[in-house]
């Protein structure tokens, strides 16, 4: 997921490493953090795989130059193969779905579209995953009552998100299918 990230904010011009971090800071929320542990090995790795070139900038006056980093074209290559490949479906889903979203931009109609229906399967099979739980829920009537009332609302809440989520997938579906290109 963060090679798709990498590659994609590559795409849209050279950027050095901190950048690269606080944009990934920003885009994963607060709750996911990438740390330099993690993300300067990756650049690392991607820099061997010829996906992206490292230059230095030594421009800014500072003690040390800065590292800047630009996709190849086996990096655009690479870019397009992970947002052509299709989502898997796990605890990931949804912010992978969310960092390919921010790139739809730079591939073609069908791709965004692929990428589109693939997550509507995904809520949708979440969607009727808790529709199953709630029936049997109510059939069985587990005990203790309190508990069981709380887990009904609990599933009341991620039903009417799933909803709302279908909904605006398929808006967004349909927004694509209009477009020229």
């Amino acid at each position: 997921m963060y090679e798709l990230f990498v590659l994609g904010e590559l795409v849209t011009g050279d950027k050095h490493g901190y950048m690269l971090q606080e944009i990934l800071k920003n885009a994963g929320g607060p709750y996911r953090q990438i740390s330099s542990g993690t993300l300067y090995p990756l650049l690392s790795r991607m820099v061997d795989n010829g996906w992206i070139h490292l230059k230095l900038d030594e421009t800014g006056g500072g003690k040390r130059p800065r590292k800047i980093y630009q996709i190849t074209d086996a990096g655009q290559q690479k870019f397009l193969e992970l947002m052509e490949k299709p989502l898997e479906f796990n605890m990931d889903t949804e912010h992978h779905f969310h960092f390919k979203m921010v790139y739809f931009r730079y591939v073609p109609k069908e791709i965004r579209l692929a990428c589109l229906e693939q997550y509507l399967t995904y809520l949708e099979t979440n969607l009727k995953h808790v529709t199953e739980f709630e029936a049997e829920i109510t059939f069985y009537k587990p005990e203790p009552e309190k508990q069981r009332l709380q887990l009904m609302r609990v599933l009341d809440h991620r039903r009417q998100m799933g909803l709302t989520n279908i909904e605006w997938i398929r808006q967004e579906i349909e927004a694509v299918k209009s477009t020229e290109e």
